[in-house]
């Protein structure tokens, strides 16, 4: 089966808004509902540099413009209008330059040839829709790039450390297991083979090393039970239109143990 959707925009994409994405998912369960509900998102530098780097490495950086030293000035100005106007982005020279750097690290590596813009065998930047059947939520996903022979899905992530150790602790704080599952999950629902999820983690700073990382088969477990969890949660919400915080009851906060007196010998 071929993807049908592997033509649409990301502005296309992030228009369809009555669609629950892995970003909803991972803001309710490391969160609240209340704060999912009131969310807005805002472009940030740190974003816009996430933006070139999948540009390069999965576009060749069609939709990235390289501008002055400083965001100061009319000559800043004019260029931010041009890149509005056709939804590029803009980034500083200097931005422009670590962006180019950290995607030619990924582009030299296997799993970056993999992927590349200029590869036959996987699929880039396309989009995904489905209705979970237990919940009857709308979900919709865009991976990075997807091999659909192999049913491989791959994700770029910039890190500060792509070791084993600073992997697992981004795994920990950025809710990157619940994306996974959420992304297979909305692609076998859409009729689509998804075996395998890979996260190509891409150092932001030195050489800009490269590691590939997987789920073992109990942490994938773990995260598909948080996830259906999740979305219970939001339908629940939704069905109700409740979206609270869940703070009902005063809390006591107990003193700190670095702060509390050492124990006598």
């Amino acid at each position: 089966m071929m993807i049908t959707a592997d033509k649409l925009t990301n502005a296309g994409y992030h228009a369809k808004k009555d669609f629950i994405s892995s970003s909803d998912v991972k803001m309710v369960y490391g969160s609240t509902l209340a704060h999912w509900k009131s969310k807005t998102y805002a472009s940030s530098s740190a974003m816009q540099l996430g933006t070139a780097i999948h540009s390069f490495v999965l576009e060749n950086g069609f939709d990235i413009i390289r501008g002055p030293e400083t965001r100061r000035g009319k000559a800043w100005t004019e260029l931010q209008e041009e890149a509005n106007a056709d939804d590029y982005t803009l980034l500083t020279a200097s931005d422009y330059d670590l962006a180019r750097g950290i995607a030619d690290s990924v582009l030299f590596h296997p799993a970056g040839q993999r992927i590349a813009y200029d590869n036959d065998s996987t699929i880039n930047e396309a989009s995904f829709f489905a209705t979970d059947p237990d919940t009857g939520l709308k979900l919709k996903c865009r991976p990075d790039s997807y091999w659909q022979e192999n049913g491989v899905l791959y994700d770029i992530k910039s890190c500060r450390d792509a070791s084993e150790r600073g992997v697992t602790a981004d795994f920990n704080s950025f809710g990157y297991p619940i994306q996974a599952a959420f992304y297979m999950k909305t692609l076998r629902l859409a009729g689509y083979s998804a075996e395998q999820f890979v996260f190509i983690n891409v150092e932001k700073t030195g050489r800009y090393e490269v590691s590939t990382n997987i789920l073992s088969p109990e942490y994938l477990a773990w995260a598909e039970s948080a996830l259906d969890e999740t979305l219970r949660k939001i339908a629940d919400a939704n069905d109700a239109q409740v979206w609270d915080t869940g703070w009902n009851e005063t809390r006591v906060i107990d003193l700190p143990r670095w702060l509390q007196p050492a124990a006598e010998l």
